[in-house]
């Protein structure tokens, strides 16, 4: 087997893992979630279509042929979208006019309208074509995609990651990130740079090269270039998992100032919830964790991800929470967040975030969740809370 092939197979298999990991433990932003979705599954798709077309094996799956160039069109804008709410609460939530992002697939639906309703007959008609000589897959034939688009579409990826690496370093002057947490960002954004340049490098010599074709796709150094550089996006969610799971804040120079106070509240909350006559190592293992590491703030936390975290039978841990501090999880979790949101919302960061934004960062998982766990917890609703804080700074 090809070296090519071994490099692309590899990157399918990881990001197919980077994809369930996403679904089973990355909750609560379903819209960044999908964008994820679909960028890594536009790369899967192209691997796999080039492992189908060069070793022949497409002809027997003509419907996967000629499918995926809308995909394509799809991976650079979903992961700028991505990064970007990612980077900035303000945009993780879906507007309409996102929608406008979607424009550049429209040619690439137009394109594959002819093959996909053509006969079976005939699809397995191009298919054995191609398996007889690959360069059909670039010719005129009126059943395959215009050559055209083998150059818009990593050109209009170049531009989409261009504009990714711009915000990112914008972003990096503002010091609200770790340094480590933008450098992986910048690497992740060159990354998928290096592969859409690759990608219309290898258009190019495939369209300038006719008859040197089936070596270009199979053992050229090009081809070879691009699968490595595959194989570093798909590992980097493994590396840094925050580009999965999101990424964490640093506290505001206000908000630090206050850090202490906060944290002795939040203690003071995990003390009310206290039952005397009972103190163990666990209960303070616990709550040492939860304030230090914040793990309150992870959206779509369960007893069993906290068990997980502190190596700790789950049963042990529900114990705890049931008949020691005599709440249920997400009680004592959503009244952690409250004082988290309480106390950005008195540093005063309601001028620079909105509410939305910073009860997400709190780890609410929807907006009626956040308003009813507020409500209970300090008598008021968030806005009238808000509105008070505004008030007072008249």
């Amino acid at each position: 087997m090809h070296l090519v092939f071994i490099t692309i197979i590899g990157s399918i298999f990881i990001l197919c893992l980077a994809i369930v990991k996403l679904l089973l433990f990355s909750k609560g932003r379903q819209y960044l979630n999908l964008l994820l979705c679909i960028a890594i599954f536009g790369v899967i798709w192209y691997g796999i279509i080039y492992l189908l077309t060069n070793s022949g094996l497409i002809k027997n799956h003509p419907v996967l042929f000629n499918k995926g160039l809308p995909l394509y069109y799809l991976i650079a804008p979903c992961f700028f979208l991505y990064i970007r709410g990612s980077l900035q609460p303000d945009y993780a939530v879906f507007r309409l006019k996102y929608l406008l992002h979607l424009v550049v697939v429209i040619p690439a639906l137009v394109a594959i309208v002819p093959y996909s309703f053509a006969d079976t007959a005939t699809q397995q008609w191009v298919v054995n074509q191609i398996d007889k000589d690959v360069a059909f897959a670039f010719s005129n034939n009126r059943y395959i995609v215009p050559n055209w688009h083998w150059f818009t579409f990593p050109l209009s990826a170049l531009l989409y990651t261009l504009a990714q690496f711009s915000f990112a370093i914008g972003y990096a002057k503002t010091k609200k990130y770790e340094k480590k947490t933008l450098t992986w960002v910048l690497a992740f954004t060159v990354i998928c740079g290096i592969i859409f340049f690759g990608m219309l490098a290898v258009n190019l010599s495939v369209l300038s090269n006719f008859n040197d074709i089936w070596r270009i796709l199979h053992s050229g150094r090009l081809v070879l270039f691009l699968g490595l550089a595959m194989l570093a996006l798909s590992g980097s969610f493994f590396l840094s998992p925050s580009l999965i799971f999101g990424f964490v804040r640093l506290k505001p120079a206000s908000q630090a100032r206050t850090a202490e106070a906060r944290s002795g509240r939040l203690e003071g909350e995990l003390h009310e919830n206290r039952v005397k006559m009972y103190d163990t190592s666990l209960i303070v293992r616990v709550e040492k964790y939860i304030l230090q590491a914040e793990v309150f703030r992870k959206t779509g936390l369960t007893v069993s991800d906290l068990a997980s975290m502190l190596e700790i039978p789950n049963h042990k841990l529900s114990d705890l929470f049931n008949n020691h501090y005599k709440l249920n999880f997400n009680t004592y979790i959503n009244n952690l967040r409250v004082h988290y949101v309480k106390g950005r919302l008195d540093a005063g960061e309601w001028k620079q975030f909105t509410l939305e934004a910073i009860a997400q960062e709190a780890g609410f998982s929807s907006r009626n969740t956040f308003l009813i766990a507020f409500k209970r917890i300090m008598g008021v609703t968030p806005s009238n809370y808000l509105t008070s804080l505004k008030d007072k700074a008249a």
